[in-house]
């Protein structure tokens, strides 16, 4: 999902912050965006009209930015990862299981990464859907940037200290192959 306008901005001017001050931090060059899955799937084009066609099915919905957060050490990258946390609701839980349902057949089983391999919430979800955080597990969140430094880093205690506060009446979804850092857009669509 990505935020509207204001909100995007608001997020690139951190990444820009980031980059400029830790070049080369991960997630710093993703545009701004809320991952609902990421997973692999046998057939990108049948996956992508299936996400559309679930889309087309949604009802849009608001969601409020309250908060920063920090996945300290994050399993994923090792680094602290910087994100604005979403306001937690149920819409955005069961767009998320929608999505997921319905890759599901198209995922590959594949092996358990280690780094999840110790929480079974994490693992049967990765079982289940090719990706550990499908559920009320899972803290929907707009991700800045995973910063590999101190935590005591001047920018994460500027960022801690910031009180964000944005509510979106429209969010839209884009459905991305993704490579590393190299993102193509397969498809985009505005929920209405």
């Amino acid at each position: 999902m990505e935020p509207q306008e204001e909100l995007s901005t608001v997020i690139q001017d951190w990444k820009n912050k980031i980059d400029f001050n830790l070049p080369g931090q991960p997630y710093c060059s993703h545009l701004p965006h809320c991952t609902l899955i990421h997973a692999d799937v046998t057939d990108k084009q049948v996956a992508t009209l299936k996400i559309k066609k679930v889309l087309n099915e949604s009802v849009a919905f608001s969601v409020e930015v309250d908060q920063v957060g920090i996945f300290w050490e994050d399993i994923a990258t090792g680094g602290h990862t910087l994100y604005l946390r979403i306001k937690p609701m149920q819409e955005i839980f069961n767009l998320q299981l929608k999505i997921a349902e319905i890759l599901r057949p198209l995922v590959p089983s594949t092996q358990i990464p280690d780094y999840i391999s110790t929480s079974s919430v994490l693992t049967e979800s990765y079982k289940s859907y090719g990706f550990p955080f499908v559920g009320s597990h899972w803290i929907p969140h707009f991700t800045i940037a995973s910063l590999k430094t101190d935590r005591a880093h001047p920018i994460i205690t500027e960022f801690m200290k910031w009180q964000p506060c944005y509510k979106m009446i429209r969010l839209d979804a884009s459905c991305w192959h993704i490579d590393g850092d190299q993102h193509i857009l397969l498809e985009r669509h505005f929920l209405q």
